[in-house]
């Protein structure tokens, strides 16, 4: 029954029904690792990772995770040789330039920037969130 599966397989379920038979032009994915294990939460962003550069599917992704960040904004799934998919460090070989990070507070826009950029921003508040206090 649908309310008995862990946070983990609702989330996976998300995906899948997000997908279903029609590969969908674009999916929100809000807070989808919220509550898992580092683990499956690392899933949850390769499922998402898997749409976006294997399906050609555009993603917003709702987070508070810095981690989910990290992840989605430096690293793309590929199929190698053997038909199986992997996740690749961006690199030389790929750049992610349509990986944009927006920060909002208070309702304002306060950052829209590739995640490297964000990293150097003086904002107080982006710097304190970036270190997850």
């Amino acid at each position: 029954m649908p309310s008995e599966l862990s946070a983990a397989c609702d989330g996976r379920v998300g995906i899948a029904r997000a997908r279903g038979a029609v590969i969908p032009k674009i999916v929100l994915f809000d807070e989808p690792t919220a509550g898992l294990d580092p683990p499956t939460a690392r899933t949850i962003c390769e499922l998402a990772m898997k749409l976006r550069d294997l399906e050609d599917v555009s993603s917003i992704f709702v987070t508070h995770e810095m981690n989910n960040l990290d992840y989605l904004t430096s690293e793309y799934a590929v199929v190698d040789e053997a038909g199986e998919v992997v996740f690749e460090k961006e690199g030389e070989k790929l750049c992610l330039i349509n990986s944009k990070v927006l920060m909002i507070r208070d309702g304002e826009i306060i950052s829209a920037v590739r995640m490297k950029t964000l990293r150097t921003r003086a904002n107080p508040y982006i710097q304190k969130f970036l270190r997850g206090h």
